[in-house]
């Protein structure tokens, strides 16, 4: 089977294609290890995808969680977020005012931005294991996120702005989801 990945042409091209990953379509995605995604994240597949097909390319996301004991005896908590790409200015305009309704934190990155500041998603007694907010520059990311696709996509993804979604509120795994529904459509 020839590599889909390597023949998308623009964003919106690589957002049917994550779509169609994460439907279990396309058995692969450039930048994951995995051949599918978490367990935890398949109560999102029907928000995510329909947001990839939109023009909003989703590349990470996890639900909210609420404190619980995890495997090395220390509480785990999590935050809602998502993180994605797009290359369509009215879509991003839509998704902020979406988001800023709905009380979510919103930290987009355009071309020339550098540094931020940390939010921490995920967090194991005091100890953060995972944080989005700050950034290491488009090239850097999508040299790591978007190996092997096609050259017109890459050049359009340097354009493109690059999103975080936030449910500031630990555990809260049921607004953030429908806040980026409303958004797209």
């Amino acid at each position: 089977m020839s590599n889909p990945w390597k023949k998308a042409e623009s964003v919106s091209e690589l957002g049917n294609l994550m779509a169609d990953w994460l439907e279990g379509r396309i058995p692969t995605r450039p930048g994951y290890c995995d051949t599918r995604p978490d367990e935890e994240t398949n109560h999102l597949i029907p928000v995510l995808a329909p947001a990839c097909r939109a023009g909003f390319v989703t590349t990470n996301s996890q639900p909210g969680h609420p404190p619980v004991r995890g495997y090395d005896g220390r509480m785990w908590r999590q935050r809602a977020w998502v993180e994605g790409w797009t290359a369509d200015r009215a879509l991003l305009s839509q998704i902020r005012s979406a988001m800023k309704r709905a009380g979510m934190t919103v930290i987009a990155h355009g071309p020339a931005s550098r540094g931020g500041d940390w939010i921490s998603l995920t967090e194991a007694g005091d100890e953060i294991q995972m944080a989005a907010g700050d950034y290491l520059g488009h090239r850097r990311v999508i040299n790591s996120e978007w190996r092997g696709i096609g050259r017109h996509a890459t050049n359009e993804l340097r354009g493109a702005t690059h999103i975080d979604l936030i449910d500031p509120v630990w555990g809260r795994d049921d607004r953030l989801w429908p806040a980026l529904a409303n958004a797209i459509r």
